[in-house]
C-alpha cells in the first residue's frame, strides 16, 4: 500500500492494527522498567560503581538514540510493516542473550543489541498510527500509545520486584520473550504493508554516518566525562570529534538530495519548540526512575518485591491522564494540556527535592502522582503538535526523530543523574546517607531548573507569532 494517505480502512481495522503495533511498545516499556528496578541488584551483584552502574541503561540509550534517524529514514523508504517484524524479532532475541549473559560487560553488550530492535519498533510505531487514522482522529491513540507506555512501566516495577525477589535478575529478561512471540505473529497476518516504493537509492548513508559518530561521542562524553575527566586528553578528543562531526552532518544535510533528516523542518517554531520541550520532559522523567531506587533500597531499606509496587504511582497516574490529554488535544489545542503538564512535572521535582531519611514514602507517592499527571496532559498532545507540523510523507522520520529525542533526553538524563549523583557522594560503592540526600538536591534542584525552561517554552509556543 502506498504511504500517501492514511489507510482507507474500517475504524475497526484501524484499532486492530494499533492494538498489534502496541504490544511491541508495552513489551520494550516493560523490559525498561524492569531494568531499572534492578539496578540496586546489580550493583551489589557485581560490585560496580554508580559510573558502571548506568551502563546497564546507557549502553541501551547510547546505540537507539545514534541509530533512530537512520532507521526512521529507511523506514520512509522501505516498507515498514516488514521494518517493525524486525525490530520485534531482534529484540526478542536479544533478550534471550541478555537473561544468558554470563557477566557485566556482556550484559551491556546485548542491552546494545536490543538498542536495534528497540530502534526498529520506536522509528515505526507512531508512522504506523499516523497512516492508519486520518488526521483530526490521531490524539486518542497517539494519548493511548502513552497509556501504554505507562501501563508497561506499571507492570514492569511490580513484576519485576516479585520477580527479582523469587527468581533473580536474570528472569527479567524472559519475560519479554511471549511478548515478542506474539507481536511477530500478530503483525504478520494484521498488519498491511506500507511503502512509497522507493528503494534506498537515495538513503544518505554517509550522513548516516557522520550522525552516529557525532552522536555517539558526544553521548559517551557526557556519561564517562565524569570518570574520563572532562578536561582530559580522551574526554576533549571525544568533544572534538563531535563538534567535527556534527558540522559535516549539518553540512552534507543541508546540500544533498536525500537527506537523513530534513533539517528544514527545525525552520517551524512549532516544530523545534515541541521538540526542545519534549527532550527536557525526558529528562526530568529519568531522573527519578535513577535515583528513586538506590534511594528506596539504602536509605528506606524497603525490600525489593514492594519498591516496584511504590515505584507503580507515576505509570498509573499517567494511564489515567494521558487519554485525557490526547482528548484536550483534539478538541481544545495543544496549549493548554502542555502547559498543564509541563507545571505539574516542575511541581513534582520541586516535592523531591525534599526527600530526606523521615519523609520518603509521602513525598514519593505524592511527587509520582504529580509527574504522572504531568507526563500524561503533555506527551501526546505535544506529540500530535510536531507530526502535524510535517507533511504525513515524512512522519517515519518525524516519529524516529521523536524517539530520537526521547532516548536523548533519557540518555542525557542518565548521565545527569549519575554525574550530580557521583558528584555528591564520589566514587563509592556505599555512601553516608548525608552525601547521598545531598545528591539528591543536585539532580532535583537541576529537574526544577529544567521544569521552569520548558513551562517557559511551551507557553511561547502559543505566543502571536506562533499558532499552537
Amino acid at each position: 500500500m502506498k504511504a500517501n494517505a492514511p489507510l482507507n480502512e474500517k475504524r475497526s481495522y484501524r484499532w486492530i492494527v494499533f492494538l498489534t503495533i502496541v504490544i511491541g511498545t508495552f513489551m520494550v516499556n516493560v523490559d525498561s522498567s524492569i531494568v531499572n528496578v534492578a539496578l540496586p541488584i546489580l550493583q551489589l551483584r557485581y560490585h560496580v560503581t554508580l559510573n558502571l552502574l548506568q551502563w546497564v541503561v546507557t549502553g541501551y540509550l547510547l546505540v537507539i538514540t545514534a541509530i533512530l534517524p537512520m532507521i526512521g529514514s529507511m523506514s520512509d523508504k522501505l516498507d515498514r510493516k516488514k521494518m517493525f517484524i524486525a525490530g520485534i524479532s531482534l529484540f526478542t532475541l536479544a533478550s534471550i542473550l541478555c537473561a544468558l549473559s554470563p557477566g557485566f560487560n556482556e550484559l551491556v553488550i546485548f542491552r546494545m543489541l536490543q538498542a536495534f530492535g528497540g530502534a526498529l519498533i520506536q522509528a515505526n510505531v507512531m508512522s504506523i498510527v499516523a497512516f492508519t487514522f486520518p488526521k483530526g482522529q490521531r490524539g486518542k491513540p497517539l494519548g493511548l500509545i502513552s497509556s501504554v507506555v505507562a501501563i508497561g512501566t506499571i507492570v514492569g516495577p511490580a513484576v519485576g520486584g516479585i520477580v527479582l525477589a523469587l527468581m533473580g535478575w536474570r528472569y527479567i529478561f524472559w519475560v519479554n520473550v511471549p511478548f515478542g512471540i506474539i507481536s511477530i505473529v500478530l503483525s504478520i497476518f494484521v498488519l498491511k504493508p506500507i511503502s512509497r516504493g522507493i528503494g534506498m537509492k537515495e538513503f544518505d548513508w554517509w550522513g548516516s554516518v557522520w550522525f552516529l559518530v557525532a552522536t555517539i561521542t558526544l553521548l559517551l562524553y557526557i556519561s564517562s566525562g565524569d570518570s574520563l575527566g572532562f578536561t582530559s586528553i580522551t574526554g576533549i578528543l571525544l568533544l572534538i570529534v563531535s563538534l567535527i562531526s556534527w558540522i559535516a552532518f549539518i553540512r552534507r544535510q543541508s546540500h544533498v538530495k536525500g537527506p537523513l533528516i530534513d533539517l528544514s523542518l527545525f525552520l517551524s517554531p512549532r516544530f523545534s519548540i515541541s521538540n526542545i520541550a519534549g527532550y527536557i520532559s525526558y529528562i526530568i522523567m529519568i531522573f527519578p526512575s535513577m535515583i528513586l531506587p538506590l534511594y528506596i533500597e539504602q536509605l528506606l531499606h524497603i525490600p525489593v518485591s514492594q519498591m516496584g509496587l511504590l515505584l507503580m504511582v507515576q505509570s498509573i497516574v499517567m494511564v489515567l491522564i494521558a487519554p485525557l490529554g490526547g482528548w484536550l488535544s483534539d478538541h481544545k489545542g495543544a496549549f493548554l494540556p502542555t502547559v498543564s503538564g509541563m507545571v505539574l512535572m516542575t511541581i513534582a521535582m520541586l516535592d523531591m527535592f525534599s526527600l530526606g531519611r523521615n519523609n520518603g514514602m509521602i513525598t514519593i507517592i505524592v511527587a509520582q502522582t504529580l509527574l504522572g499527571a504531568g507526563l500524561g496532559l503533555f506527551t501526546s498532545p505535544n506529540n500530535v503538535v510536531v507530526i502535524e507540523s510535517v507533511p504525513i510523507q515524512k512522519s517515519g522520520l518525524t516519529g524516529s526523530l521523536i524517539a530520537t529525542i526521547r532516548n536523548f533526553g533519557r540518555v542525557t538524563g542518565v548521565a545527569f543523574a549519575m554525574l550530580l549523583l557521583q558528584a555528591a557522594v564520589g566514587t563509592q560503592i556505599h555512601y553516608p546517607a548525608t552525601q547521598f540526600i545531598n545528591g539528591i538536591h543536585l539532580v532535583f534542584g537541576t529537574g526544577i531548573l529544567l521544569g521552569l525552561a520548558g513551562t517557559i517554552l511551551v507557553s511561547i509556543r502559543k505566543s502571536g507569532l506562533l499558532h499552537a
